[in-house]
């Protein structure tokens, strides 16, 4: 059972049974309430004709101390764990629980107003609803646990069979589920204590919540592992998150790019903070490098800087310790993403498939023993990026002599905002959904805080008179708030090639000096 993720959470609620697991304010969890909510969240299902195996769906948010002990109990009970972005409206929450036929839905009470637009939730054999009052057709988990046996029943669960599935953006407009086999989550969360060098029972200051798949393989279950408690503080304030820190003596804690700047004011209001932060992790796009370098001359060398993503599960590349006092010869360690750890590899191709030398663009190919399983229910799409055994990541770059990474571009032309990826054929979908929408384009722009906006070049309709928050107001209620465009921009005409395809290098170069415009 150790190489399974529920046999990883039980050896870890018997060793660090009394200690504290989570907290979101005044509440907490110990490890072993966590285990114990989590095999009555199993029985429950069970009671409900949810056999082990079944696709379980969790839309839950940093609200709520029950949170975890969902993920331990899916594991523990044998189930696969769909991950629901709580950012998600109800159409894309539909898409995610109809494309992976989820026999069960949990959700917190955060997302209940989605919850109740559901068209999908008819044909679930359970519904548990955590805090405030169910939605129709929902029970509550709380009165489900209850009722439940908390007696831990044998599951018969391979390293192979899939624990996770993350949905993540794809290129067809739609969400494709990751699938994520226990051997691969197990090696991930066995790998970032290493990587990020977590102390045994650390304490991590969390500002993040559960949107976000990474943040569980990332985050949350590898302090489980190690016996550290993670504090969920989702909208503290620089004041509220430096106090945190000394107070609780953190040892870690992280910041997407857009909460950089908060951080470092909150390690300048307390600086005695520093003295047990082991670590602090960036991630959710590339950090810019001259806000690195002041970060690393604020906190030395605990920055740990990653590249990573959904379908590797974890990190792939690192810069660390060493990196950051000059120790590597990287050509520039403020620029770069790293090298790779030793549960990976990774080369540069040209189109061809041919290995480049350093400091030649080209596609970055990556190997790993944290690799995912395939694209849920799409052969096609799992074998054009998985060959071999190898991830074509469609993201371009370099490696310098020294063996660092270099990033140049993303093939596929990804949107990270704020540490979240928008892919523009999903939101493009939306938009030509609008009646008075002839034609979009969307990409992304540079933007100083969120790393890069959304961005979208509209042509309209003859006759049409739609305007830019009517067009902001439809893809809001249609799709996740960070996926809806900033900057909008409507043109008489899209710029094409001779293949006919639309050149949005062409749009990006016309209007990134027009991000002051329609907003």
């Amino acid at each position: 059972m150790s190489d399974t993720l529920g046999g990883l959470f039980a050896n870890a609620g018997r060793r660090f049974h009394d200690n504290v697991a989570v907290t979101v304010g005044a509440e907490s969890q110990t490890f072993g309430e966590v285990i114990d909510h989590g095999w009555r969240l199993a029985h429950a299902l069970r009671d409900r004709g949810v056999a082990p195996g079944s696709f379980v769906a969790a839309m839950l948010g940093a609200n709520r101390v029950e949170s975890l002990a969902v993920y331990v109990g899916l594991a523990l009970g044998g189930y696969t764990a769909v991950h629901v972005n709580d950012r998600l409206t109800a159409p894309e929450v539909d898409h995610v629980l109809s494309d992976s036929g989820a026999a069960a839905l949990i959700h917190t009470d955060g997302p209940a107003g989605v919850t109740t637009e559901l068209t999908t939730t008819t044909g679930l054999a359970a519904w548990f609803a955590i805090g405030g009052d169910p939605p129709p057709g929902a029970e509550s988990y709380a009165g489900a646990l209850a009722a439940a046996s908390n007696e831990p029943v044998p599951t018969q669960v391979a390293p192979e069979d899939i624990a996770l599935v993350g949905y993540t953006s794809g290129t067809t407009g739609f969400p494709k589920g990751v699938l994520v086999s226990h051997r691969a989550v197990v090696n991930c969360v066995k790998l970032v204590p290493y990587a990020y060098r977590f102390p045994l029972q650390g304490h991590a200051a969390f500002p993040g919540g559960w949107s976000f798949v990474s943040g569980l393989w990332g985050v949350i279950f590898p302090h489980f592992y190690t016996g550290g408690t993670v504090a969920f503080i989702a909208g503290a304030t620089p004041d509220e998150w430096g106090r945190h820190m000394v107070e609780h003596r953190a040892t870690f804690t992280l910041g997407l790019t857009p909460l950089i700047p908060g951080l470092m004011e909150a390690l300048r209001l307390y600086p005695a903070a520093l003295d047990t932060l082991q670590s602090v992790l960036h991630s959710g796009g590339p950090l810019p490098p001259e806000l690195a370098a002041d970060l690393v001359a604020l906190i030395d060398d605990r920055l740990v800087e990653t590249y990573g993503m959904t379908e590797v599960v974890g990190p792939i590349t690192i810069s660390n310790r060493t990196d950051w006092r000059g120790l590597g010869g990287a050509d520039n360690i403020f620029e770069s993403v790293g090298r790779p750890l030793p549960t990976s590899s990774m080369r540069v191709i040209d189109p061809d498939g041919n290995p480049l030398p350093s400091g030649e663009v080209g596609e970055l190919v990556i190997e790993a023993d944290t690799m995912f399983s395939g694209y849920h229910n799409q052969p096609e799409k799992t074998a054009a990026v998985l060959r071999a055994g190898a991830y074509h990541t469609g993201d371009l770059g370099y490696r310098d002599k020294a063996g660092y990474y270099y990033l140049t571009g993303r093939a596929q032309e990804l949107i990270i905002t704020g540490g979240a990826n928008v892919y523009p054929a999903e939101v493009e979908r939306v938009l030509l959904l609008m009646d008075d929408v002839a034609e979009a384009a969307v990409f992304g722009l540079p933007d100083e805080r969120w790393g890069e906006a959304v961005s979208a070049a509209v042509v309209l309709r003859p006759g049409a008179t739609v305007t830019a928050d009517e067009v902001r107001d439809f893809a809001r209620s249609q799709l996740a708030g960070f996926k809806k465009p900033v900057h909008l921009f409507f043109l008489d005409a899209l710029p094409r090639n001779a293949a006919m395809k639309v050149m949005k290098h062409v749009l990006k170069d016309q209007l990134a000096d027009a991000t002051g415009g329609p907003r």
